[in-house]
């Protein structure tokens, strides 16, 4: 079974993640008195995530670099709950859930599930009319960086439930009981969907007719969901009518050759440029910014490599000039493309994390 028969994209050139998210995780194990440096090499990480709040990092690095902080701390919620969720519990979950009849019952037994384990963070299923919210409390003082464990358990619970019916299942509404955070950018690839703030609870609303979905998944299925996993958490789940991944997958077709320009993208789509900056805006993006997001990913993947040089990524991700590119990157991730490759063996030991 592959990430595609999850029901996730496995591009290569998938969304990168921001280092915010990088950070955020390695607080449980900073404030145990692991280094951070030796961290992330093993994870194969540069150490500008710990300072450039731009920078970003590819799905499979962070899926490994939650791997190596489980293992470490020997806790699945990597030190970030004011006690450890023991390894093999979301394993032991799946394997719990795996019989329900519908997702509604799977999530509803799941997150009762957990409530054994007295938890400083806790994510309910409450039912409500016509639909149902997983709602994140908050029992005890713990770590919980940057809200880091808050968000990454509705991710998870939202992700798991795709994995379960086979769908990507829609959010209706995430409410949050915190002001608007810097990294609220990021959000499009976690919790897509409506996002308000300053919320009496932090939820996420899903409809009734999904959680009425049933369960198609079988236990045989788990042993390949937990050799992929977390990187299929991390990962969007396809959304074929959206018109950013349609873009973005006409474009990063084209990435060995010139990418094609707006007019030819509607072309391709068969639909007019007015109909196309239509559909854009209903999705709060636009051609230029899928665009740049697509060579952003692409120069990152390259630079994390030794295969070409800085001037030859330039040419391969659409600059004709090199100092062009070194601006725009630098736009980008807040790095050159130089300090970026640098970044992957830097000798340097930071002993705090920045926040952007």
């Amino acid at each position: 079974m592959s990430h595609r028969e999850f029901g996730f994209s496995c591009c290569m050139k998938t969304s990168t993640i921001a280092s915010h998210y990088a950070r955020a995780a390695l607080a449980g194990a900073l404030a145990q008195g692991h280094d951070a440096q030796d961290i992330l090499k093993k994870a194969g990480i540069g150490l500008e995530v710990l300072h450039e709040p731009k920078a970003r990092v590819y799905p499979d690095k962070m899926a490994k670099l939650l791997r190596i902080l489980v293992t470490l701390l020997d806790d699945e919620f990597i030190g970030q709950d004011h006690k450890a969720s023991p390894l093999g519990s979301f394993e032991t979950l799946c394997q719990l859930i795996l019989p329900c009849s519908t997702l509604g019952e799977a999530l509803e037994m799941g997150t009762r599930y957990y409530r054994l384990f007295d938890l400083a963070l806790h994510t309910q299923f409450e039912q409500e009319h016509n639909g149902g919210a997983l709602v994140v409390n908050q029992h005890h003082t713990c770590l919980n960086k940057s809200r880091y464990l808050t968000e990454f358990q509705l991710m998870l619970w939202h992700r798991l439930s795709c994995w379960l019916t086979g769908k990507r299942i829609p959010i209706k509404v995430v409410e949050f009981a915190y002001p608007r955070p810097s990294h609220a950018d990021e959000y499009h690839l976690f919790l897509y969907g409506e996002h308000t703030f300053n919320q009496p609870r932090t939820l996420l609303r899903l409809n009734q007719s999904d959680l009425d979905l049933p369960i198609i998944r079988s236990r045989q299925d788990l042993p390949e969901l937990m050799k992929e996993a977390p990187y299929v958490f991390l990962v969007k789940p396809n959304n074929t009518a959206s018109i950013n991944a349609q873009i973005r997958r006409i474009l990063e077709v084209n990435t060995e050759t010139e990418m094609p320009d707006f007019e030819s993208v509607a072309y391709q789509l068969n639909t007019s440029t007015q109909t196309l900056r239509r559909r854009l805006k209903d999705e709060d993006t636009s051609f230029q910014a899928i665009k740049d997001q697509v060579r952003r990913d692409l120069a990152i993947c390259h630079l994390s490599e030794s295969k070409y040089s800085i001037n030859d990524i330039a040419l391969k991700v659409g600059f004709t000039e090199p100092s062009t590119f070194h601006r725009a990157f630098k736009k980008w991730t807040g790095v050159t493309p130089g300090d970026y490759r640098a970044g992957e063996t830097q000798e340097t030991n930071p002993t705090e994390l920045a926040e952007p």
